[in-house]
């Protein structure tokens, strides 16, 4: 039988310990929040449509995440770190189709129109791949 090797602690000592890990847990947790805190919802979409557009499979059903057109505009930034120009965005939206597929109105703008993260996934695609 092979010798185990054991860790005796003391009742103060184990206290002491369990209570360290916990606030060590309680400052990651509200480092987190406040982290989330700082962040607008419209960081927080562009942040989950980059994150859908590098792994697919990241989100279960695109199609019920939606992206207005100035998150598309600062998908890919220039080389300045601005977001594409609108410009840009309606030869995007004509030379894929996008301006064709179906658009909600922005619950939080009104009036702008607001696309699903399949279409604009697939409108990327499309773009991005010309000759």
């Amino acid at each position: 039988m092979d010798a185990l090797q054991a860790l005796v602690l003391t009742s103060a000592q184990l206290r002491d310990m369990l209570t360290e890990a916990a606030k060590l847990g309680a400052a990651l947790a509200v480092e987190e929040l406040r982290a989330d805190l700082h962040q607008t919802p419209d960081d927080a979409t562009l942040q989950k449509l980059r994150g859908y557009l590098a792994d697919p499979g990241s989100l279960a059903n695109p199609n019920d995440h939606w992206a207005h057109s100035e998150l598309i505009r600062r998908i890919q930034t220039t080389a300045r770190g601005k977001p594409k120009s609108t410009a840009w965005f309606m030869k995007f939206q004509r030379e894929t189709g996008l301006n064709e597929c179906f658009t909600r109105s922005s619950p939080a703008y009104g009036r702008r129109r607001e696309w699903s993260f399949a279409d604009i996934k697939l409108a990327l695609d499309a773009y991005y791949r010309k000759p």
